[in-house]
């Protein structure tokens, strides 16, 4: 879910693991979590009081109206988002601007409009339901409490959402529909069609992206899509989702690379799916460690095979072996790693392993509990969590799921974390697009996005913003900007946070630009007057 890394496989029971990385075989070691005994709650996160950080550059037409994006409206009123100075953004220990504006301006972004009542709001999510053999095969595997169950997860945080008042008075509905996955791509199709012309859903949480494509034609707005810059400004309006895009990710990570790990110095290796997506995302990777200057000396690249997972993962660490000395991970997912550790540790060989959070779950305790714990001590990566204790939204998601449905084990599963990140940062964009327009649609929405600057938090992560551009304006449809070094700690059996506070855009020399997240924790969001 949410571009190539988050693309969902929920399988047999509703069972959510995410596609296109090696995500198959025997998980021979238990994922465990700390207890919780919270019983208190946040409210919607980021959706309470405080302010708004400045908006995007100034554009109009030539009648004078304004570009999508835009600060200012036809009679100079400041669109919502807009600080009224073009161009500043205010970033972690700035100025405090001034608080969002009601409009009635909204910029005609082209997007369709349905799925709305006067009472209600209807949503849609896709993902694999399980129906394709190897699925089926897939969701043996994993236990119940690493995986969870998406349905139920996903009835929880709307169930939640309602209860905190749903979208400022309607209902939020969501409808599930079967996009095959991985294995059944004859139901991509199928799925955009039921979400658009027989449901009509107000936007999609979308669990890949060969459905995100056609729901771009159809001009619904959609959480999640492509990974790079390029493929997002050729789909334009419509989309948002968390993390960042691939060449900012990948040019900090090389940056981290070779100020941190001292990869040029090392003997870095690369591993990744063979696919279309993660071939191309090869080549921007490669261009970031060429522009820090070295190179990766071997790349392993394997086939989403189930029957040849295990022999592939082997046959590459017997071939890497005696080459690398360091192992850069990219995949939809966590699961792929666990055959490459699991390898690792038959052959004897223990490199330094390295990813960053466009590897989904990867860096969190579910995901690091299940690779090889001696291999797994030499893993160390770039996320955009937030150390333990440190954040006041920390277990929001966790708790959530408690009240629900009590202590079943699964409230910190994969399906949990996925449907608390995409339905409370759907239900904020949709929460703010009411509070800025007055109105819900599928471009207001646009604007309800713009208005999610650094002061959202659905768990214990970065700050979410964005910046929905203009014509020649700024262009962030990404949430996250920032991540921080984690290190696998094998005791504690979760990461460890080396550098808090700081966080980087771009790591430089000596660990140089990093900036201080301590008081963005802190930022609120207040609904406007009106």
């Amino acid at each position: 879910m949410l571009d190539p890394r988050l693309r969902a496989v929920a399988i047999v029971n509703a069972v959510v693991l995410v596609a296109g990385g090696l995500s198959l075989g025997q998980v021979r070691y238990e994922n465990r979590h700390k207890g919780d005994d919270s019983s208190s709650l946040n409210t919607l996160p980021g959706d309470t009081d405080g302010s708004q950080q400045p908006g995007a550059s100034p554009s109009t037409g030539p009648s004078g109206q304004p570009l999508p994006g835009a600060t200012t409206g036809p009679n100079g009123k400041p669109l919502p988002g807009s600080s009224g100075a073009p161009g500043t953004i205010t970033g972690p220990g700035g100025a405090t601007p001034p608080p969002v504006t009601v409009t009635t301006d909204i910029p005609d972004f082209g997007l369709r409009t349905q799925g709305v009542t006067k009472d209600s709001v209807l949503i849609g999510a896709d993902y694999d339901k399980g129906s394709c053999p190897q699925a089926q095969t897939l969701a043996g595997q994993f236990s119940a409490q690493a995986t969870g169950d998406i349905a139920k997860s996903f009835s929880t945080y709307v169930k939640y959402i309602n209860d905190t008042g749903g979208i400022r008075g309607r209902t939020l509905k969501l409808v599930t529909v079967d996009d095959g996955g991985t294995y059944c791509p004859e139901k991509n199709g199928s799925a955009a069609i039921e979400l658009v012309d027989q449901y009509k859903v107000l936007m999609d949480i979308a669990g890949l992206h060969e459905v995100s494509d056609l729901l771009a034609k159809k001009h619904l707005p959609f959480l999640g899509g492509r990974s790079l810059i390029s493929e997002q400004r050729k789909q334009g309006y419509g989309q948002f989702q968390p993390f960042q895009d691939a060449e900012s990710d990948y040019a900090n990570w090389a940056s981290f690379g070779r100020n941190y790990l001292h990869s040029n110095t090392r003997k870095p290796c690369l591993i990744h799916p063979d696919t279309p997506d993660f071939n191309n995302l090869e080549k921007y990777l490669v261009r970031a460690l060429s522009d820090q200057g070295y190179k990766f000396k071997m790349i392993v690249k394997y086939k989403d095979d189930p029957s040849t997972a295990t022999q592939q993962a082997t046959q590459s660490a017997i071939a890497m072996k005696p080459n690398c000395d360091q192992v850069w991970l990219i995949a939809n997912n966590a699961i792929a790693d666990v055959f490459f550790t699991d390898a690792a540790k038959t052959q004897n060989w223990y490199p330094t392993w390295t990813w960053t959070a466009r590897t989904y779950l990867i860096d969190t305790q579910t995901g690091g509990a299940l690779m090889q714990p001696d291999e797994w001590k030499n893993s160390v990566g770039l996320t955009t969590r937030i150390k333990a204790g440190a954040s006041p939204y920390e277990g929001n998601c966790a708790n959530i799921y408690k009240k629900y449905n009590g202590d079943d084990g699964m409230s910190t599963s994969a399906s949990a974390q996925i449907a608390c990140a995409t339905i409370l940062l759907s239900s904020a964009a949709m929460r703010r697009a009411v509070d800025v327009t007055g109105e819900l649609t599928g471009n207001s929405l646009m604007l309800g996005v713009n208005a999610i600057r650094g002061d959202f938090f659905w768990d214990a992560t970065v700050p979410v913003t964005f910046s929905v551009p203009g014509l020649k304006g700024p262009f962030d449809f990404t949430g996250f900007d920032l991540q921080t070094v984690a290190k696998w700690n094998g005791n504690r059996l979760d990461y460890d946070f080396p550098e808090y506070p700081t966080y980087w855009k771009i790591m430089g020399p000596g660990k140089s630009g990093g900036v201080n997240i301590t008081h963005a924790l802190q930022k609120k969001y207040t609904p406007p007057q009106k």
